[in-house]
């Protein structure tokens, strides 16, 4: 599955230091976040279900606006990249 941390991820987030902490957490919620993306992605592009292929394109936006957070994103490009990310798979 996309963005299922491995064993050895969790461990690196569970002794990291005070310092590391925040890099870390970000840098594995963002992977994570990924994983989500790519799951909706296939899901919105499928032939099942409509009313999961919607709950997938708003997944998936959702998703990459958390990442966008998560890279400091803000203002306008935060607008611009939300734009974008509604209409194509942006990380």
């Amino acid at each position: 599955m996309p963005g299922y941390l491995t064993t050895a991820q969790m461990a690196e987030v569970r002794q990291a230091d005070d310092g590391t902490f925040d890099a870390v957490f970000i840098h594995l919620m963002s992977l994570h976040h990924a994983g989500a993306v790519q799951m909706a992605e296939d899901e919105w592009h499928s032939s099942g279900d409509p009313r999961l292929r919607l709950m997938a394109h708003a997944i998936r936006h959702e998703q990459q606006g958390e990442i966008a957070l998560m890279k400091n994103v803000g203002g306008i490009e935060a607008v611009r990249q939300a734009t974008r990310n509604m209409l194509a798979n942006n990380l």
